[in-house]
């Protein structure tokens, strides 16, 4: 069995450690892209100017009179050529015979040798031209009639300082003549699966395109050291992780099997919160809610344990659970006041069970308590036809039940409940009753408190917790109720019986047994 646990644990890890490696390689590949994308426009402006002082010092090179290679020409065109930082020198072409220029004065004639030519309007270029002047360099010329300038040879090195290992490359849109190339000198030994980013940024009217290549992207963009740490992070991200989902699931199965035990240990609780006449503050009766207070975990949310019920599939026995202890612990008090009320929610299950009602109807009857203190408590949350609900809701009557439409105004169909359902209290729902703190709120929830009331039957606020919602209450609802914590938060029997003893209720003439034989009733 350990030996299989283990093998989960280590798939887990594996595997939370791989998808994390390989989010990491998603965000640091679009983290790249975004920085090319900066990088090629960066270049692409670059390139832009470099265009423009070619046409501009080409064009005003063609107004000059009678050029030829004198003095008189080469000072024009080394004012020109100072004047503008993306030209290396500008000079006089005959055909394709270098004739002299504004940095080297006469030349040869020296015939351009490139393999690499084109043209494009008036222009012509010349790429990888070589002996053009006493330097080992080889230079991108480009001719207009009767002159041509040459690039700076070093135009674009600062640029590749910042991003090395891009492959970058200035060409005309078809591809055909390579005004620039650069490619990374040494390919570094990667120590992940590279990806790639390409990208480019076109001028229409100069008939260029700048592309920007990066065959090294995401991870094996980094080098050892970072690209180790980042391993060495996902790889702990991955520890906690496998530690926590193990943590989590092994929490959950040991608070369920917890909870198991409890309920067959009958060591669950129930605690009651009172309800009050909003005319004279009278407790008129209590609502039952389950409660579960574990020695390891504390105290349990009943979200939590009922959901834990209804995946063990374990509710049903919860369900009988709460309607026999709550009748239970609560008995001396309906057998003494026959008005007092024990309400009790229940769900889809209750309904659906058709042994639930008999069984709470015995229940009442063996402690002589009069089926009308018994108030079940319909949530609008409960999503089952309307004919199951409004059938449910006769039955309860016929057995002489009260039916409370509980939590109103949370479920779909309100309108349609309270006019289809036979019900004999309406439970507002804390929502509403919190809107009354606000002015544009009430506004909205008068209208349905006059509806309410129109409807002649008693109605109960829960959720009540401030002074402001309680006075709001009493002035449009004084014969209503009120349950909340403004007034009492729910509470264990022995506490509810001290408080009951501080309020004078008048106690009703109960016959037959007080502690009746819970054997004969028949339990799930």
């Amino acid at each position: 069995m350990d030996i299989v646990k283990r093998f989960y644990q280590c798939l887990v890890f594996l595997t939370i450690t791989v998808i994390t490696i390989l989010v990491v390689d998603y965000i640091t590949y679009h983290i790249q892209k975004d920085e090319q994308l900066r990088f090629n426009q960066l270049a692409y402006e670059e390139a832009v100017q470099v265009a423009e002082q070619i046409i501009a010092v080409l064009n005003t090179a063609q107004t000059l009179p009678q050029p030829k290679c004198d003095s008189e020409t080469l000072n024009s065109l080394r004012v020109l050529t100072h004047h503008n930082s993306k030209i290396y020198d500008l000079g006089l072409i005959e055909g394709d015979t270098v004739m002299c220029s504004a940095n080297w004065g006469k030349l040869g004639p020296i015939k351009i040798a490139s393999n690499n030519e084109t043209a494009f309007l008036s222009f012509v270029f010349y790429s990888q031209v070589s002996h053009l002047f006493p330097t080992d360099q080889t230079y991108s010329l480009v001719q207009k009639g009767r002159f041509f300038s040459v690039d700076e040879p070093n135009l674009y090195a600062s640029l590749i300082r910042q991003q090395p290992h891009f492959w970058f490359q200035i060409s005309t849109h078809d591809g055909q003549h390579v005004f620039y190339r650069y490619q990374p000198n040494k390919s570094k030994k990667l120590l992940f699966p590279p990806l790639e980013i390409h990208t480019k940024l076109c001028h229409d009217d100069y008939n260029f395109c700048v592309y920007i290549d990066n065959y090294a992207a995401g991870l094996a963009h980094y080098p050892p050291g970072i690209f180790f740490v980042l391993l060495f992070i996902a790889g702990l991200f991955g520890l906690i992780a496998t530690y926590a989902w193990f943590s989590f699931f092994q929490k959950r199965n040991y608070l369920e099997s917890r909870f198991r035990k409890a309920l067959k240990e009958k060591s669950l609780t129930m605690e009651y919160q009172p309800v009050i006449a909003v005319n004279d503050r009278h407790i008129i009766g209590v609502e039952s809610l389950v409660r579960w207070h574990d020695s390891k975990f504390g105290r349990v949310s009943p979200e939590v344990f009922i959901a834990i019920a209804e995946k063990l599939h374990l509710y049903p026995k919860l369900s009988y659970f709460i309607a026999e202890h709550s009748v239970t612990e609560m008995a001396p008090i309906l057998q003494r006041y026959p008005t007092f009320a024990l309400g009790i929610n229940i769900d889809t299950y209750e309904i659906q069970d058709q042994k639930y009602l008999p069984y709470l109807f015995e229940l009442v009857q063996c402690y002589n308590i009069n089926p009308d203190q018994i108030k079940i408590e319909i949530t609008e949350r409960i999503s089952l036809p309307l004919t199951e609900l409004s059938d449910f809701s006769q039955r309860a009557k016929s057995f002489g039940f009260n039916v409370v439409l509980d939590d109103f105004g949370t479920g779909v169909a309100n309108l349609v409940w309270l006019t289809e359902l036979d019900f004999d209290f309406i439970k507002v729902d804390r929502i509403f009753v919190n809107a009354l703190n606000y002015d544009v709120k009430r506004k909205m929830v008068g209208p349905i408190m006059e509806l309410l009331t129109s409807l002649n039957r008693p109605v109960i606020f829960e959720g009540v917790e401030t002074q402001r919602e309680h006075d709001i209450i009493k002035q449009n609802c004084h014969w209503g109720y009120i349950q909340g914590w403004y007034f009492y938060r729910s509470m264990p029997k022995p506490e509810l019986d001290q408080l009951l003893a501080k309020q004078a209720l008048t106690p009703g003439i109960h016959n037959g047994p007080q502690t009746p034989n819970l054997a004969q009733l028949k339990v799930i």
